[in-house]
Order: structure tokens, then sequence, then C-alpha cells
């Protein structure tokens, strides 16, 4: 009898553990759109993509039947992370294992790249959704859903699937031929009239989201306040450089130095931007616009006086020694917060460009090359100044983090990862000539990270990866389209600007990147998106670094990664102890029936 009991109370506790320990794995799937090619001809597809979550590190693992490009295996990797990124969500403890399943082979490409981030926000949040409807879209940084082409042969495919419903990106044009003539349609009323599809146009991954959920994920208000610290020290900077422009105008006066009519004309249009900016309180694209203006005076001045080889080794040489102590001064400043860092960042990048100029001119020191050797002296210079004038912001507070030589070697690696892939990634649609600055990039971000120079490293790695991004974002893009975009990018950046100042962390390059790209709106569209991708990935620091934990915290952070398997072992325990009492009670109650008998 006593054998029998334990045998059952073995076996209870094996139930209740293998419910305890159990874990769920749960498929989900979403309906694809492809292209493929027969005898030069495209033709649309339907396909499957499938997603299933395992307990892990955040590994991603791609299965494709048939197979398909590399490309889309980046892509993967790059809409995941994306996922996890737009929506805070922690992948880093589960595993994530890709299907898809085509009945051809498909062409391989980034537009499957807006549902495998959609499936993902999914999967991780365990959201009902709608599987019925498909998407096609490329995923851009921000979470822009971007253009694709053979959307005509992926609605047909789509009405021929029996897919009711299909999200396309915000711009979609068809070509359709009227006669002899080729006209632009909407995909939304070619979809309606000729194939009884519905069809929706999507901006971001928000609102696919919320197609596929009824969810709005990002429905908090998103308000952008300037830090006053920010502002005040911005202000002296931005007074700093402007009041150069006019001393720098007083010698040229002075010395009579003539300046060429187009020198008149652009410095005074620099000029009216600069107030017109800091009329705007927008300090930093003031101060923008007069270090471009210092530069051009500088380089105007020295053709003029046409200084020597000897007398420019002597004016580089000079400016080396410069460079040397303000690099001692820096080496002292205790980095403590994420404003430390961006100031660590911006001071180290300029001294660096300082540093090329000086070689550069080092390399080829020739009367013949005199003329390029004055630009190369003034603008030295005038980034000098620059580099110091920055120097300020090491006075602004902020909420302490773990910024040791470790951390941010790692966070160097991970950076230069992850601009690696965004170069990978964009190679497959591009020259290689249009990805010649990003490699450089890449280059010098290895040869900062190999001496140390993390600062460095960090800027130049955030940089290779944004140009890639604005690159990304701009396929396909009209003057149209690139406005839709540019809203989308701006309102990403300020929900990341606004969430972290909230959190007491205000980046101050992010922001000052990002009132720069709006200063650019209407005259350089391009290069204003690509300042907003230099204010996204800016703008997140804080994410990448560990905050100072007071012991209680420290606590806290330790077992975090374990909050799952403790609160399962905790359910076990319970579990065991309320089996062991109602074994317990039922034996003590037989027991009890037992001497009632034999009474």
């Amino acid at each position: 009898m006593m054998k029998r009991d334990w045998l059952l109370l073995v076996l209870l506790l094996l139930i209740l553990a293998s419910s305890a320990f159990a874990q769920g794995d749960t498929p989900y799937h979403l309906k694809l759109l492809a292209v493929y090619e027969d005898e030069e001809t495209y033709h649309g597809s339907d396909a499957d993509l499938y997603l299933e979550l395992k307990k892990g590190t955040g590994r991603i693992f791609l299965e494709t039947f048939p197979l398909t490009k590399l490309d889309t295996q980046i892509s993967t990797r790059f809409a995941k992370d994306i996922a996890c990124s737009h929506f805070k969500m922690d992948c880093s403890q589960y595993d994530f294992i890709y299907t898809i399943k085509a009945k051809s082979s498909i062409i391989g490409g980034p537009s499957a790249g807006a549902a495998i981030t959609a499936l993902t926000t999914i999967a991780v949040l365990d959201l009902e959704y709608d599987e019925d409807i498909a998407i096609t879209g490329t995923i851009n940084s921000g979470g822009i859903i971007g253009l694709v082409g053979g959307v005509k042969e992926k609605l047909e495919a789509a009405a021929e699937a029996g897919i009711d419903k299909i999200l396309v990106s915000r711009g979609t044009m068809l070509s359709e031929v009227v006669g002899n003539n080729t006209i632009k349609v909407s995909p939304v009323d070619f979809g309606r009239e000729n194939l009884s599809l519905e069809v929706k146009e999507v901006l971001n991954i928000d609102e696919v989201i919320f197609q596929l959920t009824g969810v709005d994920l990002n429905n908090k208000e998103i308000v952008v306040t300037e830090d006053d610290q920010y502002t005040e020290i911005m202000k002296r900077l931005q007074e700093t450089l402007c009041n150069r422009t006019k001393k720098i105008e007083q010698e040229l006066e002075q010395e009579n130095v003539a300046l060429s009519d187009f020198v008149i004309n652009d410095t005074r249009m620099k000029k009216e931007y600069a107030f017109n900016a800091t009329r705007d309180g927008d300090y930093y694209s003031a101060a923008s616009y007069c270090f471009g203006t210092n530069i051009q005076l500088k380089e105007q001045y020295y053709q003029e006086k046409k200084p020597a080889i000897g007398k420019l080794h002597q004016l580089f040489n000079a400016l080396d020694r410069k460079i040397e102590a303000l690099e001692n001064k820096i080496n002292q400043e205790k980095i403590e917060t994420i404003a430390d860092l961006q100031t660590l960042i911006v001071v180290k990048e300029r001294l660096n460009d300082v540093h090329k100029q000086i070689e550069s001119f080092r390399e080829n020191p020739s009367e013949q090359s005199l003329e390029k050797s004055y630009y190369l002296l003034a603008y030295a210079e005038e980034r000098f100044f620059s580099a110091v004038s920055w120097m300020q912001f090491f006075s602004m507070d902020g909420k302490k983090f773990i910024l040791d030589k470790e951390t941010l070697s790692k966070f160097c690696l991970q950076k230069i990862s992850e601009a690696e892939e965004r170069q990978q990634y964009i190679a497959f649609f591009l020259d290689p000539s249009f990805i010649n600055g990003i490699n450089d990039k890449i280059s010098t971000a290895k040869m900062a990270s190999e001496d140390d120079e993390t600062a460095l490293c960090l800027i130049k790695a955030s940089q290779a990866k944004a140009d890639a991004n604005a690159l990304l974002t701009s396929l396909g893009l009209n003057n149209e389209s690139i406005l839709n975009v540019f809203q989308a990018k701006l309102t990403a950046v300020e929900r990341v600007i606004s969430e972290n100042s909230a959190e007491g962390i205000f980046p101050i390059l992010g922001y000052s990147y990002y009132q720069y790209a709006k200063s650019l709106r209407d005259t350089e569209q391009y290069t204003a998106l690509l300042y907003l991708e230099y204010a996204l990935d800016m703008s997140e620091l804080g994410m990448y670094f560990p905050e100072e934990q007071t012991f209680r915290q420290s606590i806290s952070r330790t077992l975090h990664p374990y909050k799952d398997w403790l609160a399962r072992l905790g359910s076990f325990l319970a579990g065991v102890v309320l089996t062991l009492i109602i074994y317990y009670v039922f034996k003590k109650k037989v027991h009890k029936k037992k001497t009632n008998s034999k009474k």
C-alpha cells in the first residue's frame, strides 16, 4: 500500500512539472505576395510565411521552399530587428524560426520585410490577428514601409488565391496601358475595379499592425520638449561660431581681401539662414550655417594671401599640436552620461576630420597643390574650432550609465556589425560605387576599434549604418512620395526623442540632427532624410548601455533574465506544496477511516 501511495505521488509531481515547464510552440502565419520570372515575363504568386518562437537567445533561423537568394536571409534579420527595436520588445529570450513556402522559385528580395516585421511583433506580443490579410512592402528604419515592384502581378495573384485584402506601401502606383498610352493607376482603384480586392495603403509598421490586429501599439502622445540645459549650451555654441563669422569678416576687411561675387552671395544666403534659425530657436542649424560660412571665408583669405609651402607647414604643425593638447584634455573627462558620450563622439569626430586634412596635406605638399591646401587648412582650422566649442556639452547633466572602456568596446563592435549588415543588404540593389562612402566609414570604425578609439568607432559605424538606411529608404521614391516618407521618418524620430527624454536621457546629437533635418525639408529633401537617419540612430544610444544601479536594482536586473524560469519554478513549487497537502489530507482521512473501522 505504501509503495502504491508513493508511486501515485511521484506521478502527480511529474504531471505537474511537465505542465509547469512545457513551452507552447505556436506557429504564426501570414500570406506573402511574390513575383517569379518565366521566359522573361513576370508573374505574381502567393506564398506563406510561418514563424515559430522557441525559448532561446535571439537567434534567427530561416527555411525557404524552394530556396531563395541570400538577400532574403539578410532582410529577415533586418525585419526582425526592426520589430524588436520599434516596439521596444525583449527578443533576447526567444529563437525565431521563419519558414517561407512558395509554389515556385520566387525572386529574392526584401518585399517580405513588412510581413516579417508584422508577424514577429504579433508573435512576441501574442496578439490576435487576421491571417487572411496579405502584405507586400519592404521595411526600413523607423518602421517605414517601402515601395516594391511587381505590385500589379502580386494583386492579380492575390485575387486568384482568394485573398480579399492587401496592404501596400503608400505612394505605390501601377502602370496600365490604355490604347497607345501608359498611365499611372492607384493600386486601390485597380484592385477595386478589376479584381474585387480591398487594397489599403500603409505608411509604417504601426498602421500594418493596426490593420492586422485592430490594436494601436504606439498610441501615446508624442511630445518633443527641448531640454533647458541643451538650449542654453547650444545657444552659447551658436553664438561662438556666428561671432567668429563676424570676426573673420572684420579681418578680411582689414586685410583688404576681395571676395568673389559667388562667395558674397553664398555667404549672404548662409547668414540669412543662420539668422532665421536663431530667431526660431534652432541654434544647432544656425551654428551649422555659420560653420560653413567660416570655412568659405577662411579659404578666400588664404586664396588671397597665398601663404607659401613653408608657412602652410607651420600652420598645419601648429594645428597638430593643438589637437594633441585637446585630446589630452578630453582623456581627463569622466564619461558618465549619454550627453557625455555624445559630446565625446562629436569632439572625436571633428578631431579625426582635422587629422585627415593634415595627412592629406602632408601626402602632397607641393606648389601645384596650393589651391587644394588652402581649402584643407581653412576646413581643418574651423573644424578644430568647432570641436573646442562642443566641449561645453561636457557640463550637461543626465542619468548615469556604465560607460567604461569594456562596455564601449562591445558597443563599438555591435555598431560595426549593424553597419556591415546594412552595407551587405544595400549592396544587393546598388552599384558598388554608390556605397564606397559607407565602406570607408566602416573601415574607419574598424581601425578606430583596433586603436581603442571607441567614440570615433561609434560615430563612424553609426554614420555608415544611417547612410545605408537612407539609401534603402530612398529606393523608388519620387518628389511626391518623399514628403510622406519624410513625415513618417520625422514622427519616428520624434517618438524616440520623446521616449528617451521622458527617461531622463536627452539625446543632444540626435536632437541636433533632427532640428537640422527639419531646416532642410523644403530645400534639400534627400539630405534631410539622411540627417533624420542620423537622428534616429543617435537618439537611441541609451538602449545599448546598462544604467548605474542601486544594490536592490542590481539584484532585480540580475534576476530579470530568469524571471520566466523563476515564475515557472514558483508555480511548480506551489503545486508541489499543494499536492503534498492534498496527499497528506487524503492519507490522514484514509488512516482515520481505517482506525474507525477497527473500533
